[in-house]
């Protein structure tokens, strides 16, 4: 699996310093969870949107709310009838389709769905895996354990991109006829898809014991590393401003 997820782009977050990124990410993950006003999460929901946009451009940064519209939609249906205390707000007859507590849980919960997954995104994006696997380790995290994440990170587009590569071919395969007698897709037509894919992730599994084994893996000897981790400015700058970015956000929007 040689495909990444690093894509080349513009702006700080290619010159913040990976373990301090690392940081700044996972605290502001943890942060959407304490008790902070709605705005404050549309706000850091905004700012990793335009900041995903000025780095890597707008067709790019609405993969990512493709990818989750579909959660999203589920969670807009069904949210509201989990919560059926309060004032009601919508109604169909004498049904409560919505009350306002149920819109003020779907609000907090879409914003804060919607910052996780842009915050890791936009980390990933901005950050060459190598430099994702050295920052693991230089928290203290074991060698094997740091491969296993950055493997999973490769896994993903890898596998992604063949399922797109065999349903392209399964297209070539479907006359123009039998599509338009069909008219629209079945869950069955999905299952060779489906199929295909598995079997291409099972042919990869040598190739990455491999890989595995050139890079290493298995070996009683320490493990050592030809990359360095560099930060521009002194390492000290980039981790006052990892903290100092969580701390200004909680102290600005939090209510307690």
């Amino acid at each position: 699996m040689t495909s990444g997820t690093f894509i080349a782009g513009r702006g700080m977050l290619y010159l913040f310093d990976a373990r301090a990124k690392l940081l700044t990410v996972l605290a502001l993950c943890v942060m959407v969870f304490l008790p902070l006003r709605p705005l404050g999460l549309w706000v850091l929901v905004a700012a990793t949107v335009l900041g995903a946009w000025h780095a890597t451009g707008l067709r790019q940064a609405l993969q990512p709310l493709r990818a989750i519209l579909f959660l999203l939609v589920i969670m807009i249906l069904f949210t509201p009838l989990t919560y059926r205390d309060g004032s009601a707000v919508l109604r169909v007859g004498s049904f409560v389709l919505a009350t306002r507590e149920a819109l003020e849980n779907l609000n907090v919960l879409v914003a804060r769905f919607m910052g996780i997954t842009y915050l890791c995104t936009l980390f990933i994006w901005t950050t060459p895996m190598a430099d994702i696997n050295l920052a693991f380790r230089w928290y203290g995290l074991s060698y094997k354990a740091a491969l296993v994440f950055t493997l999973a990170f490769r896994f993903i587009p890898s596998i992604a991109e063949s399922f797109v590569m065999i349903q392209d071919s399964h297209a070539l395969r479907t006359s123009e006829q039998q599509e338009i007698s069909r008219g629209t897709v079945h869950l069955t037509d999905i299952v060779p898809t489906v199929t295909s894919a598995l079997v291409v992730a099972l042919k990869s599994i040598p190739y990455l014991a491999m890989s595995l084994e050139h890079r290493g893996l298995g070996r009683r000897e320490r493990r050592t590393s030809y990359r360095r981790l560099v930060a521009r400015g002194g390492l000290f700058t980039h981790f006052l401003l990892s903290v100092m970015i969580p701390t200004v956000f909680f102290l600005v929007f939090n209510t307690i």
